[in-house]
């Protein structure tokens, strides 16, 4: 049966979602990808399970073989994209010279840009985002183990992104009846253009568009080729609060044929069905 975690997470500044393996310049997204947050509850659950932060990885491609839906919305802030200059060791082999060099320490460095968000709250509180995960199955087999996903792997979650993107989390909750609808829906989550979802009409003006790799069909961990190959990368719409809406949820009328829509009292997900 479905089990769905909605939770809550404050932000102390905002986040940076690098791309493993890209050296150059990382992008700023509005939001975390979804591939970032099941990065953050695989991290949480390898601890609990003492299995490594590099073996820990591994557990993305299990999680994402039981997601049914990831999505998420603001609740009291507004995204600020930007990239900042920041002086790195560089690792090349320049005029057959292998650098860093001690030698040579201006040579030693590089200047990439780097892709951050700030969230801006809209109130006097931290800013904070609502997420909402639907799970087929909360057990996954990772070697020998059985691990299992409960509230406490959502608590744990100390950054989402980068080691600069610290957050705590203010509220989970654990949804075991879920109700389904597959017919014309309102969403007022984050939601992916897939075969299937079909978006008709916004109802609040604020939405934008983001590519991010489809957190649906990833079978092993490595996210630069997953960025680079083609029909891996899926585009989502974003719900975006602003100052003069603050008091309105935005949200967008979604028609579904291959898809369905959790709904847990006024939260509203698009997600696959149950296996």
């Amino acid at each position: 049966m479905p089990t769905g975690y909605i939770f809550d997470v404050e932000f102390c500044w905002g986040f940076q979602a690098c791309i493993a393996g890209l050296s150059k310049t990382s992008p700023s997204f509005y939001y975390p990808p979804p591939t970032t947050v099941l990065g953050a509850i695989a991290e949480t659950l390898a601890k609990e399970y003492k299995i490594g932060e590099d073996k820990g990885r591994e557990l993305i491609p299990k999680l994402s073989e039981e997601l049914l839906a990831l999505g998420v919305r603001p609740l009291n802030c507004t995204p600020m994209r930007y990239e900042d200059i920041n002086r790195r060791i560089a690792v090349k082999v320049t005029g057959g010279k292998l650098y860093p060099d001690p030698k040579d320490l201006k040579g030693s460095f590089d200047s990439p840009a780097s892709g951050k968000t700030i969230l801006s709250t809209l109130d006097e509180n931290a800013p904070k985002l609502r997420f909402f995960a639907v799970f087929n199955d909360c057990e996954v087999s990772f070697r020998n183990l059985k691990v299992r996903l409960n509230e406490n792997a959502f608590w744990k979650i100390h950054r989402i992104g980068t080691k600069e993107s610290i957050v705590s989390v203010s509220e989970v909750k654990k949804i075991e009846k879920l109700s389904v609808v597959n017919g014309p829906v309102k969403t007022n989550y984050s939601f992916p253009k897939l075969d299937g979802i079909k978006p008709i009409k916004k109802l609040q003006d604020r939405w934008e568009y983001e590519n991010y790799v489809n957190p649906f069909r990833i079978k092993k961990y490595n996210p630069i080729d997953y960025h680079l190959k083609e029909g891996e990368i899926v585009t989502y719409y974003i719900p975006i609060m602003s100052s003069s809406l603050f008091s309105r949820t935005p949200e967008y009328y979604v028609a579904l044929e291959k898809y369905i829509c959790y709904i847990y009292s006024d939260e509203r997900i698009i997600g696959r069905w149950s296996k």
